[in-house]
């Protein structure tokens, strides 16, 4: 027996018992620990009576252990309320937010809209009872320049300032790449590539690290494997082996395409960067269980590792914070008032039977804060929206109400500190 007393609000992740056993979510991957077993008792009759001084023998029942999510149930609830309300407002199909603790890769909230109750499940399509943000991939867009920056900095191969003049169009491998918005010859420094979401720059800048070394640093940041973090029903998503790492294809992953993730991946990917360079994995499982499978999961086992240094890492958090200048950033509605806040904006086409042709566009946000002292990631991803607008314009607000509303929440206070004022150009 089961009650939901929080009706949809974490349905995503706990999932539901049906009545012959566990149809979704943890209760399905933690079905061996949470069941326990059936005690029985032995014993000799006679005519339909126990006989007093016959044989018997009794086995006592075992109860299932506990399982505690990270989760905390009220941010839970406003973030899918705000989400709720964005994908109905922007026509989306469905979207996925996720607020992560900076240093203990706990997961504080994970919402996917449209969602479902486990108390009436049948109210809802099948479709949804999971986690899209766990099982869906998409293509990121251009929330991967901030790896391919981090990596490119971490190599000394540039800096916040590197010059780098970006035409209106490169024509590569046969093919010509152009950026979101029609420019002619800009000279623009490698916190201007970042800020203004450059795919030109950003193939460019690039160029300076070999594939494959790119692909090492993107496995790093925990692309092309699950996060371990105690879902049943997360994907790898998809990092193309080394043998299919074309020209081409380096430069579509530096920009975000021709790779896919999902949205958990992609949360700790960034928040990497916010804790000075160090991947912790996300956990949704507070302290440690053991899946029906045998994985240790929780946060007593998280194995973190070091991906860039401090200083590559801090580099990149200051070349973020200019994404949300009023003047000169892509996503000034991204902002938290009093906050310094680092970001980044993402808008990739969506494949649909392995073409582009009608797919709409996958738009986020990720980013942290405060941007000097990180102490949450969040990230928000609106799957084809029907309204004309990219990650800044569409999942920015999201992510501004979420982080606010985080900060206040956990009492966090604003760092007084300058905010970033790296160059654009040069």
């Amino acid at each position: 027996m089961r009650d939901y007393p929080a009706h949809d609000v974490g349905a995503n992740l706990v999932g539901l018992m049906g009545q012959d056993g566990p149809l979704a979510g943890m209760e399905v991957n933690f079905d061996h620990w949470l069941a326990g077993k059936d005690g029985e008792e032995e014993f000799m009759r006679s005519g339909g009576n126990r006989l007093p001084l016959g044989e018997s023998s009794i086995t006592r029942p075992v109860n299932g252990r506990d399982l505690t999510l990270t989760i905390d149930r009220d941010l839970q609830w406003y973030a899918s309320r705000l989400l709720r309300r964005q994908v109905a407002a922007t026509g989306s199909l469905s979207g996925v937010a996720a607020v992560m603790d900076v240093q203990t890769g706990e997961v504080l909230a994970f919402v996917d809209y449209p969602t479902f109750d486990p108390v009436a499940p049948t109210q809802s399509r099948d479709s949804d009872r999971g986690s899209r943000g766990l099982s869906d991939v998409y293509e990121p867009g251009s929330v991967q320049k901030v790896l391919t920056a981090a990596a490119l900095l971490n190599e000394n191969l540039v800096s916040p300032t590197t010059p780098i003049r970006v035409p209106g169009s490169l024509s590569r491998g046969g093919r010509v790449l152009h950026d979101w918005f029609e420019h002619g010859t800009l000279r623009l420094t490698m916190t201007g590539v970042l800020s203004k979401s450059s795919n030109i720059g950003t193939v460019l800048a690039a160029d300076r690290l070999p594939a494959l070394e790119l692909r090492r640093y993107l496995t790093e940041f925990g692309l092309g494997g699950r996060t371990g973090s105690g879902a049943n029903n997360e994907t790898a998503g998809l990092l193309p082996a080394p043998s299919q790492w074309t020209q081409l294809t380096k430069d579509r992953i530096a920009f975000g395409q021709s790779v896919s993730v999902n949205a958990l991946q992609m949360t700790a990917a960034v928040n990497a960067v916010a804790n000075d360079g160090v991947y912790v994995p996300p956990s949704l499982i507070v302290g440690k269980a053991t899946t029906n499978d045998g994985r240790a999961v929780g946060t007593s086992t998280v194995d973190a590792h070091r991906v860039v240094s401090k200083r590559a890492a801090r580099q990149t958090a200051q070349m973020m914070e200019r994404v949300l200048d009023p003047v000169a950033g892509t996503a000034p509605v991204a902002a938290v008032p009093g906050y310094r806040v680092a970001g980044k904006t993402g808008t990739a086409q969506r494949a649909v039977n392995r073409s582009y042709v009608g797919g709409g566009t996958v738009v986020s946000f990720a980013g942290f804060a405060p941007a000097d002292k990180p102490r949450f990631t969040v990230y928000v991803v609106l799957n084809r929206p029907r309204v004309t607008g990219g990650g800044g314009s569409l999942a920015g607000p999201i992510f501004a109400d979420l982080m606010a509303h985080t900060l206040m929440r956990y009492g966090v206070p604003p760092t007084r500190t300058r905010p970033s004022q790296l160059p654009f150009e040069w």
